[in-house]
């Protein structure tokens, strides 16, 4: 599935047939960190997990969508489904495919882990952020249609193991 429109309101993880299974792993060994992170998909969900290092400036592991068109326009947020541990996570969102422009992030709160919990995460509570340093602007609601990609990443720039494990995302009107 390259292309979201409203008529697709759950990304419903898994490896059984009409499942979403085509998230890539993408981690700080782009620009030579050495985070190890795997990405795996069970029946249901999505798992992505691994091993944050900070060193040679790295920190971050991520799952991220193809690339594509994801006209969030008609939407207000997303819930999101999911069990994690070790680490604060984001879900994001992307209007350019240069990694240097601006991305978006909101975050996963995580009240237990290893527990499932449902948590929705509105668009204008998105933050904006280049390279990984907040710019201290909220996402544009008239970005919301020409999104390019969406994934997790790992947020807490803190080293040691970390899992995240995704049921579904829903795209709330």
């Amino acid at each position: 599935m390259n292309s979201i429109t409203t008529n697709d309101m759950i990304l419903d993880f898994g490896s059984g047939q009409n499942q979403i299974n085509n998230w890539v792993l993408l981690s700080d060994n782009v620009m030579g960190g050495v985070s190890k992170s795997n990405l795996e998909y069970t029946d249901n969900t999505m798992i992505l997990k691994g091993d944050i290092s900070l060193r040679n400036f790295g920190g971050f592991a991520s799952a991220k969508t193809p690339f594509g068109k994801y006209d969030l326009s008609q939407c207000k947020g997303v819930k999101i489904k999911f069990k994690s541990t070790n680490q604060k996570f984001a879900f994001t969102l992307e209007d350019s495919n240069n990694w240097t422009l601006p991305n978006y992030k909101g975050t996963l709160y995580s009240t237990s882990s290893n527990t499932w919990e449902e948590t929705t995460i509105l668009f204008k509570d998105f933050k904006e952020y280049q390279i990984g340093e907040a710019t201290g602007k909220k996402l544009d609601d008239s970005k919301l249609k020409s999104m390019v990609r969406m994934g997790i990443i790992t947020t807490e720039k803190k080293e040691g193991p970390f899992t995240i494990e995704i049921d579904y995302i829903e795209f709330v009107k």
